[in-house]
């Protein structure tokens, strides 16, 4: 897999044979896209866990997001998630070997997807979550759903806030074509610990103030 691991240095192209094919095919695209087409900045790389599961928990604003922030995240992989539809379209294989967990959004709660993902945190593994649920049509952060307030309830694991900046001009909601016109930025800051959610508990709706809470850490984060 591609790492991005040098101690503390950033060393792009890095092959470790152990994860699928197609991961390590679609890394190698999309840091290309990342680094040449949009002159790619990565930002507080020095904030991820060094072991543990986390939550990486981002703003979405683009197609982009998903792939760009998975793929240069210095521990590898991550998983993230997509409509259970799309696994039904002849194509389920390939988005398994890209560490994707199929939910059900049609459902209130998808139980079975919630306990897969409570899983591999407790495993050590690290997922990756849009709080406010979907693309924002504007570019402007949104109000968080609650699916991540019960997250890092149950899982309480490091939650890395991450904001995404230029991908909204590269590839918005809507618009068929990209273009490469942007500069994209990603910046990691400082995780949120369990201790830091404590007061959200005493809210009258926890999970709802959780959610608020990394939402808000999310929209902190300026660029340098």
């Amino acid at each position: 897999m591609l790492l991005i691991c040098k101690k503390k240095s950033y060393t792009y192209f890095t092959m470790k044979a152990n994860f699928s094919f197609c991961y390590n095919l679609v890394s190698i695209f999309f840091k290309l896209i990342f680094k040449l087409g949009y002159k790619g900045k990565l930002i507080g790389l020095e904030n991820i866990p060094a072991k543990g599961g986390f939550i990486l928990a981002a703003n979405h604003v683009s197609y982009l997001d998903p792939p760009f922030i998975a793929v240069h995240t210095s521990r590898q992989p991550v998983y993230s998630f997509a409509r259970r539809t799309l696994f039904k379209r002849g194509i389920g294989w390939f988005f398994r070997r890209l560490y994707m967990i199929a939910i059900d959004r049609d459902k209130g709660s998808d139980f079975r997807s919630i306990k897969q993902i409570l899983q591999l945190l407790q495993q050590g593994q690290p997922v990756l979550m849009f709080p406010e649920g979907t693309r924002s049509v504007t570019g402007v952060l949104q109000r968080p759903k609650k699916g991540i307030g019960l997250f890092v309830s149950k899982s309480k694991v490091p939650v890395v806030p991450v904001r995404i900046f230029g991908t909204f001009e590269a590839w918005p909601k809507g618009r068929v074509w990209p273009n490469f016109k942007s500069q994209v930025s990603i910046v990691f800051g400082k995780p949120l610990l369990p201790s830091d959610f404590e007061d959200c508990k005493r809210s009258e709706d926890p999970m709802q103030a959780i959610s608020d809470r990394v939402m808000q850490a999310i929209a902190n984060i300026q660029l340098q």
